[in-house]
């Protein structure tokens, strides 16, 4: 399932509208975007879509692993932690 993706329309990626955030940067490496993180965004999933960059998802609550990405560098804080751990990067 990738409702985030089928049948949206191609626009070129930008930062999110509205004041630009002061919290940590955050990279969309295939898009090539690097924008800081704001408090009004829930998850990595809801900034990726106010830049209108284009992601996989299904379910929107960390179950289904569809939107699960690889982290390149940095750390992730979890808030609530997920029901299930992230998978393990493969090198």
């Amino acid at each position: 399932m990738t409702p985030g993706i089928a049948g949206a329309r191609n626009r070129p990626v930008h930062p999110p509208l509205g004041i630009a955030g002061s919290g940590p940067q955050v990279s969309f490496t295939r898009s090539g975007l690097t924008i800081h993180w704001g408090p009004r965004f829930q998850s990595l999933l809801e900034l990726a879509e106010a830049c209108d960059v284009p992601v996989k998802w299904s379910c929107r609550t960390g179950v289904c692993h569809t939107c699960e990405c690889a982290l390149i560098g940095g750390i992730v804080d979890y808030q609530p932690d997920p029901l299930e751990p992230p998978g393990r990067a493969k090198h």
